[in-house]
C-alpha cells in the first residue's frame, strides 16, 4: 500500500520557518524564516590553534554565508577569545583584505567599537537588509586581524530563494 503526501502538504512543510532551520545544509549556528524573509546568526570569536581568532570555529574564507538579496539579517556576536579584543564588520570584497575595519557594506552590518573591538566577553546584536547583491567579507575590524585571517565570506545572491553555508575547504 503507497501513502501519497498532498503537494500542498509538502509545498507548506518546506516553506515553514521550522523546515528551514532545520535543513541539512545549514549549521546550529543559522537560522532561517523564509515567511519572514530573514536570517539569524549566531556567531562567536574565539582563539584558534593556528594564532589567527576563529569566527564559529573558522577563518581564512573556510565558509561563505549566502543570503538572499533584500532578505534581513539578524547577527548576536560574543567574543569568546578570554584575551583579545575583536569585533565584526561586513566590508565589500575587494582585491585584498583591509589592514582594518571601515565602512560597512549596508547601513548597520558591524559591531560597535570596530576598530578598538570589544573586550573579552562582550556581546552586541545587529540588524541590516541585504540591500545590494555582492561579495562580502565578514571579518575582525580590529588592526592587522582580518590579515591574520580572522574573516568568513559572505554572498548577497539576487537568485538565492534560501540562505545557505558553503564550506571551501
Amino acid at each position: 500500500m503507497s501513502h501519497r503526501v498532498p503537494w500542498w502538504l509538502v509545498t507548506c512543510l518546506l516553506s515553514s520557518p521550522v523546515a528551514a532551520q532545520t535543513g541539512d545544509s545549514l549549521p546550529p549556528w543559522v537560522e532561517v524564516d523564509v515567511a519572514a524573509r530573514t536570517v539569524q546568526l549566531r556567531l562567536e570569536t574565539g582563539a584558534g590553534d593556528s594564532g589567527a581568532a576563529l569566527i564559529n570555529g573558522h577563518y581564512r574564507g573556510e565558509v561563505q554565508l549566502v543570503i538572499p538579496l533584500h532578505w534581513t539579517v539578524r547577527w548576536s556576536w560574543r567574543n569568546a577569545d578570554s584575551v583579545r579584543s575583536h569585533s565584526l564588520v561586513l566590508m565589500v570584497e575587494r582585491e585584498k583584505l583591509p589592514t582594518e575595519g571601515g565602512r560597512p557594506a549596508f547601513s548597520n552590518a558591524m559591531s560597535r567599537s570596530v576598530t578598538a573591538g570589544l573586550r573579552p566577553g562582550q556581546t552586541d546584536l545587529t540588524t541590516f537588509v541585504a540591500e545590494e547583491a555582492g561579495w562580502y567579507w565578514l571579518l575582525c575590524g580590529v588592526p592587522d586581524h582580518a590579515l591574520q585571517g580572522e574573516w568568513i565570506g559572505l554572498r548577497v545572491d539576487p537568485g538565492a530563494t534560501m540562505a545557505a553555508v558553503r564550506s571551501k575547504r
